[in-house]
């Protein structure tokens, strides 16, 4: 899982299915869940996979309207399809990605 700034992500999310992790550096529950994101990447080769630090780039708060860390967003071509924020279950997630990628394959 790459970690990437602001205008990155701006171009990046435009490019297919992208998963973002929105984190702090200070937040357990996000280094957890980037963890258990880094161990289920391989297993979705369709998906990229990318954190965003929310410190390094606030805009990514007004932007996406993120109020919680962590939170995890769906894109497809730049539009948002589903969004995770502070208690969730990764199955939760891996579960939404097999149907999606089931649905869109």
């Amino acid at each position: 899982m790459k970690e990437i700034s602001f205008s990155e992500l701006k171009n990046e999310m435009n490019k297919g299915l992208v998963l973002i992790e929105v984190f702090t550096p200070t937040c357990g529950v996000c280094a957890a869940v980037q963890r258990k994101l880094q161990k289920i990447e391989e297993n979705y080769p369709e998906w990229k996979f990318y954190s965003i630090n929310m410190l390094d780039n606030p805009e990514v708060s007004g932007e996406f309207t993120v109020f919680t860390v962590p939170t995890i967003i769906a894109f497809h071509n730049g539009k948002e399809l589903n969004r995770w924020a502070r208690n969730f279950g990764i199955h939760q997630i891996t579960d939404y990605l097999d149907r999606l990628t089931k649905m869109l394959g």
